[in-house]
């Protein structure tokens, strides 16, 4: 399994522990914190869902180099790494949104969108060559065999 694989999943487990207590932080009644929700559902559908989804993806579909390191799989660690600093970011900056008047804290979740926005553009790019047609494959093989 490749390493960037094995990252997304570890990761994507380690969000699910953090939705599962945020899930019952919500539930205990005493806590009262409604700005918990939105962190429970982040947390779940990127943290844990999406990551599981890219890294597994990542695996299954042939890779254009088989190389591991940064370099060999920039795309695939460029969505690692922008999905996760969105993510963190909004758990960071959404809960102080209703307690601070500051607009910092809008800008920060504004910021954790476009991070997480990117990764998933990023992870379009990394991905959308795996998925070409033998026909495809073949095509570009041999246009790149003419040019040299």
């Amino acid at each position: 399994m490749p390493r960037i694989t094995r990252a997304f999943i570890k990761t994507g487990m380690g969000f699910f522990l953090v939705s599962l207590l945020l899930g019952i932080a919500v539930e205990i009644e005493s806590l009262s914190l409604p700005v918990l929700m939105p962190l429970f559902w982040h947390t779940l559908m990127v943290g844990w869902i999406t990551q599981i989804i890219f890294g597994v993806s990542m695996w299954m579909f042939p890779g254009r180099n088989k190389e591991e390191g940064f370099r060999a799989q920039l795309w695939g660690w460029l969505t690692y790494i922008f999905l996760n600093a969105g993510l963190v970011l909004r758990l960071v900056a959404e809960p102080m949104l209703p307690y601070s008047e500051l607009a910092f804290w809008n800008v920060l979740v504004l910021s954790s969108a476009v991070l997480q926005v990117t990764g998933g553009i990023t992870y379009l790019i990394e991905m959308w060559p795996r998925i070409m047609s033998k026909e495809q494959r073949r095509r570009k093989r041999k246009k790149k065999r003419n040019k040299q």
